[in-house]
C-alpha cells in the first residue's frame, strides 16, 4: 500500500514516465553500478497510421488529419529482443562518422526478455521494464508487439547477431499466416515493430576521443531502473536533474513502434446538398452496407525486408509480396461502436496492374425521400444495379476507377518526387489508405 501511494505521489508531480523507475528506496543516484544485474526501462512511442502520409482515393478528398482508433494503440503482448551493441559501430568511409552495424550486435538472451512491468503513459506513449544480466555500454533493442507467442518459435538464440534475428523475421520461409478476421485486430491490437540503439556512438567522428565515446555510453545507478537513452547520462548529477526536471525521456530517446500492416479505410462523407449518411424516413440517404477487398496475400512478414530503412519507402516504391494469393474476400468491419465507416488491416502487397491485383468491392444502398431503394455493387470492372426485382449490369464503368489501386490525380512521394498519373500504388505497412465516397448529385433531399 505504501509503495502504491508513493508511486501515485510521483504521478501527481508529473513524473509519469519515471514513476515506475524511481523506487521508494531510491536515494540520490550517486552510486554507479559497473557490472552485475540491473533493471532498465524503455519508453516507446506509437507511429500511427497516416503519420507519414495518407493515400486518398474515391473522389480524392485529401485527408487533413490522420485518424487513429483506440485498438490501434493497444498493446496486448510484447516480444523484446536485446543485443549487446558494445563495439558494434563502424566508421563510414564517406562521411567519416560512426554508424551502427547490426551484424556486430549480439543477442544477450536465448530469445525474448521477460517484461517485468508495462505502463500506458497516454498520448501514444508506453513504458516497460526488464532486467539485464550485466551493465552493457551500448544496447540495441528490437520490439515486436501483438504478434502472439507462436510468432517467436525457432528464433535464433543467444549470441546470434541482430541482423540474423531480423533476417529470420523478414524471410519468406518464416512469414506468418494472415488472419483475415478483422474483429480480431479490434480486440487484440494490430501487430507492430520497432528498434533503437541506446548508448550509441552514431554520429561521432572517427577522430572522437575515448572520453567522447565514454560520454555516449550507458551508465547505471543503484536503487533505480535506469531509463534507456540514445546517449547515456554523463554522471549521477545529470541523471538526477534529468529525472527531477523533465520527468520523462526526451523524444529522441523513445523507441518508435510502427504498424506491421496497411490500413484500408472507407467512408461516405456527403457534401452540402447531398443525401444524408444516416437513413431516416422522408430523407434521401446513401448507406454503405458492405465492403471487402478481393484478392489478398495469405501471409505476412513480421518484419519488412528492408527493416533497418523501412520508414523510408512509400506506396510507390517496390515491395515484394509473400504468400499464396487468396482469391476470396477480406471483409471490412466498423472500426468503433457507432462509426459507420469501414476498415480492414492487410499485409503488404505488390500491385502490378494485373487481374490478380487487390481491389475493392463496395455495396451501397441509395434511398430517396419517398422511400424508394436502389442498391448498387461497385466492382473493379462493373457496376450491378438492383431496384426491386430488376437487375442491370454495367461493364467497364468509369465509376469503378476509384476501386483500383491506381492514382488518377497527381501525387508526390514523401521525398517530393512526382508520381506519374495512372501509376499503381502498393499496399505498404503503416500507411493509411482512405477511400472517401461522396454523395449522389441531383437527388431531392
Amino acid at each position: 500500500m505504501i509503495r502504491n501511494l508513493h508511486t501515485a505521489f510521483f504521478l501527481l508531480l508529473g513524473l509519469a514516465v519515471l514513476a515506475g523507475c524511481w523506487r521508494e528506496d531510491m536515494q540520490t543516484p550517486s552510486d554507479r553500478i559497473e557490472g552485475g544485474q540491473v533493471q532498465v526501462s524503455l519508453t516507446m512511442a506509437l507511429h500511427g497510421f497516416g503519420d507519414d502520409v495518407v493515400v486518398t482515393k474515391a473522389d480524392f478528398v485529401d485527408v487533413e488529419q490522420a485518424l487513429q482508433y483506440g485498438h490501434e494503440k493497444s498493446i496486448k503482448d510484447y516480444g523484446i529482443f536485446v543485443f549487446d551493441a558494445t563495439g558494434a559501430f563502424a566508421v563510414n568511409g564517406v562521411t567519416g562518422l560512426y554508424e551502427f552495424n547490426p551484424s556486430a550486435a549480439r543477442q544477450i538472451y536465448a530469445g525474448k526478455v521477460d517484461v517485468l512491468h508495462v505502463e500506458d503513459l497516454g498520448g501514444g506513449l508506453s513504458r516497460c521494464e526488464f532486467k539485464l544480466d550485466d551493465t552493457y555500454k551500448s544496447l540495441a533493442v528490437l520490439v515486436m508487439a501483438n504478434f502472439g507467442d507462436a510468432a517467436y518459435s525457432g528464433v535464433p538464440g543467444k549470441g546470434e547477431s541482430m541482423q540474423t534475428v531480423v533476417d529470420f523475421f523478414s524471410a519468406d520461409a518464416h512469414a506468418l499466416a494472415y488472419n483475415t478476421t478483422q474483429s480480431d485486430y479490434l480486440k487484440g491490437g494490430v501487430p507492430k515493430h520497432g528498434w533503437k540503439v541506446f548508448g550509441s556512438w552514431e554520429g561521432l567522428s572517427s577522430s572522437a576521443s575515448p572520453a567522447d565515446k565514454a560520454n555516449c555510453e550507458l551508465k547505471y545507478y543503484r536503487g533505480m531502473s535506469t531509463p534507456l537513452t540514445t546517449v547515456g547520462f554523463k554522471n549521477a548529477a545529470e541523471l538526477a536533474n534529468y529525472a527531477g526536471t523533465t520527468g520523462a525521456v526526451r523524444k529522441k530517446d523513445r523507441l518508435t513502434l510502427r504498424n506491421a500492416m496497411a490500413r484500408l479505410h472507407l467512408r461516405y462523407e456527403p457534401k452540402t446538398g447531398q443525401p444524408s449518411a444516416t437513413p431516416a424516413a422522408g430523407t434521401a440517404s446513401v448507406e454503405i452496407t458492405r465492403v471487402r477487398l478481393h484478392n489478398y496475400r495469405k501471409e505476412l512478414r513480421a518484419l519488412p525486408a528492408a527493416f533497418f530503412s523501412a520508414s523510408e519507402y512509400s506506396p510507390y516504391d517496390a515491395v515484394t509480396s509473400v504468400g499464396d494469393l487468396g482469391t476470396g474476400n477480406v471483409e471490412f468491419v466498423h472500426p468503433a461502436s457507432g462509426d459507420k465507416s469501414w476498415v480492414a488491416y492487410v499485409p503488404e502487397m505488390a500491385v502490378s496492374g494485373s487481374d490478380n491485383d487487390p481491389y475493392m468491392i463496395v455495396d451501397v444502398r441509395v434511398t430517396d425521400k419517398d422511400g424508394k431503394v436502389v442498391e448498387f455493387v461497385f466492382e473493379r470492372d462493373k457496376v450491378v444495379r438492383k431496384e426491386g426485382t430488376n437487375t442491370a449490369t454495367y461493364e467497364k464503368s468509369p465509376w469503378t476507377e476509384w476501386l483500383q489501386m491506381k492514382t488518377f490525380y497527381s501525387r508526390k512521394k514523401p521525398d517530393g518526387t512526382d508520381v506519374t498519373i495512372g501509376s499503381t500504388f502498393n499496399l505498404i505497412r503503416n500507411y493509411a489508405y482512405e477511400w472517401i465516397a461522396e454523395g449522389v448529385e441531383g437527388m431531392e433531399l
